[in-house]
């Protein structure tokens, strides 16, 4: 079976261990509508904070969380403020 939305927050030994500060940063701005995610996304909160909603259901992703989104997925993406992240493309991550 295929998740297609994950969302945990870290604790810093986990977020090393994954080697989030190597991966791609990224820096939005305020923005709001639908996301249609074409290639499968990974990404880590380093700053700000966004409220994706899947399924009906609305998640608050703030600083430490990290974000897996399938490819296909179609999610709401609210982000009030802005938003840093460091992300990867076509990766899997591994948590229990």
């Amino acid at each position: 079976m295929i998740i297609m939305f994950f969302a945990k927050k870290l604790t810093a030994e986990e977020a090393q261990q994954l080697g989030v500060d190597t991966w791609e940063p990224w820096v939005g701005e305020p923005n709001k509508g639908t996301w249609h995610v074409e290639e499968q996304e990974v990404f880590y909160v380093t700053d700000g904070e966004v409220f994706i909603t899947v399924n009906g259901e609305k998640y608050h992703i703030t600083k430490d969380w990290i974000v897996s989104l399938a490819k296909d997925l179609v999610c709401e993406w609210d982000c009030p403020e802005f938003l840093k992240k460091n992300y990867k493309m076509n990766h899997e991550i591994n948590l229990k």
